[in-house]
């Protein structure tokens, strides 16, 4: 009988040892395909994840850049706003501390101030070129809206009035240095009365049963109403004003003023010295008081429009530091997202890779000597019938190619059923498990085709090498002791 039926006949004879013997090398050839297809399946998805996790740090990262370039762009809009509304309250500001009048005070140095502060009298005149002077000085830059005046008393219509001649502002050259100041400076309303010589502009009280346009008689000259004062409640109520030059024929002071007025422009205390200082420079002979009570409404005004404008930009600040904060913390989160990641997948699949290499050789050795020891249960089993062969005359090489051959045949069909049960079970098992495409299986064995060839190569080897010593116990027993016992 040929040795393949032989061996066919004895597998169908000892169903239970080549069962037992089949599972050990299925058990070896899944574990051996299974190990690496589970650690590939896990390093793609989390691949996948860590490149989940890197696209949005790089989009977070984008996202941050582009906040920044916005924030940028916003604040620079703001702050050009604030700068605008800045101007524009600067300007109402001005026009409102307009209205307050002036705060300054030029007098000459002998006139008694006393006298001014009590009744508003000017006891000692000055040249009237004084102010062209002051106006004219380069190192006169504290102070603004120039304006002499000449201060008197009158009679009319048979009582004392007060008598204040104006000249128009007088412009100073050397100004307006920065930017901001040319724009206020184009914009600037004159201070003090332009009142054209001839005409007379009467308070309140002065103006009562009178109209704009009469004619009124002071000291028997003739001038014209050019305007009738509201209101005041002040000593402006009994007060008439004309052009400098008029004041000054009718005082009989020709070519003199007794008062600059002027308007400082920051009013802060600690500027008083430094303006007394840059007048003084210009004109030692006067001596300048200020108008406590305006200068502080000036101050508080222009602090009030300071700290609006300081507020917005704050605002706009703060919220460019909170989007950029925000956009940080999203960036940081997403970093330390894909740190913590990465670090549990170098760590989970240094694992597996540990375990795999440590399981599938010990699995392949248990299985190894499962298969021996039935080889050697199955040569004892068969004495009687290896002895008959011997006797018959089937020589030591049909004896091993029987054994031998049972093992390849049970290598290779355990390693192939193995091989074809552990990728199906990981190609159905871990797209439903991992995030990897439902097609892993396919894609595996065309780039690592070769550890299901390595299984279906290595399994005949390693049942062979495990049936090696039972067949080396099978060929070396004596047909005539077997058969003499028997």
């Amino acid at each position: 009988m040929p040795t393949i039926k032989l061996l066919l006949c004895e597998i169908g004879y000892r169903k239970l040892n080549f069962a037992l013997s089949l599972f050990a090398m299925m058990g070896a050839a899944v574990l051996f395909v299974v190990g690496p297809m589970l650690i590939e399946g896990y390093s793609q998805a989390t691949e996948t994840e860590l490149e989940v996790l890197e696209d949005r740090v790089v989009e977070s990262a984008g996202e941050l850049a582009l906040a920044e370039k916005e924030a940028a762009e916003a604040l620079k809009l703001a702050e050009a706003e604030a700068a605008a509304e800045l101007f524009q309250l600067e300007d109402q500001t001005r026009l409102i501390m307009i209205d307050l009048g002036f705060n300054l005070s030029v007098l000459h140095k002998d006139a008694d101030t006393v006298e001014f502060l009590l009744t508003g009298r000017v006891t000692h005149a000055m040249p009237q070129d004084w102010i062209d002077t002051l106006a004219a000085d380069p190192g006169l830059t504290m102070v603004t809206h120039l304006v002499a005046t000449l201060n008197g008393e009158i009679e009319f219509d048979g009582k004392k009035v007060r008598l204040r001649g104006y000249r128009a502002e007088t412009p100073q050259p050397h100004k307006p240095k920065t930017k901001f100041a040319q724009k206020v400076m184009m914009k600037k309303t004159p201070m003090g009365y332009d009142i054209k010589p001839g005409t007379a502009q009467i308070g309140y009280a002065l103006g009562q049963g009178r109209k704009v346009g009469e004619t009124i008689e002071v000291d028997g000259r003739q001038y014209t109403i050019a305007t009738i004062l509201t209101e005041k409640g002040s000593v402006e109520d009994v007060t008439m004003a004309m052009h400098l030059s008029d004041a000054q024929e009718l005082l009989d002071q020709p070519g003199v003023i007794n008062q600059i007025m002027a308007l400082e422009c920051k009013c802060a205390m600690a500027d008083l010295p430094k303006i007394r200082a840059q007048i003084g420079d210009a004109l030692p002979e006067t001596h300048v008081i200020r108008d406590m009570s305006k200068a502080n409404a000036r101050l508080s005004q222009r602090t009030m429009v300071r700290e609006r404008h300081d507020r917005l930009i704050a605002q706009q600040q703060a919220e460019h530091r909170r989007i950029i904060a925000a956009q940080q913390k999203a960036l940081e989160e997403r970093e330390d997202a894909l740190k913590h990641t990465g670090g549990q997948r170098e760590k989970i699949q240094s694992l597996m890779g540990t375990l795999s290499a440590a399981i599938t050789p010990l699995v392949v050795l248990v299985s190894a000597v499962w298969v021996g020891l039935l080889a050697l249960s199955n040569v004892r089993e068969r004495r009687v019938e290896i002895g008959i062969l011997r006797a018959i005359g089937k020589g030591s090489g049909s004896i091993a190619t029987l054994f031998l051959g049972k093992a390849v045949l049970l290598g290779l069909l355990g390693a192939t059923i193995g091989c074809v049960a552990g990728v199906a079970t990981v190609g159905w098992l871990v797209p439903r498990m991992l995030d990897v495409p439902t097609d892993f299986a396919t894609s595996y064995l065309g780039n690592h085709y070769l550890v299901p060839l390595l299984a279906l190569l290595g399994a005949p080897l390693l049942a062979a090498a495990a049936s090696y010593l039972p067949t080396l116990s099978a060929l070396s027993q004596d047909p005539a002791v077997v058969l003499r016992d028997r």
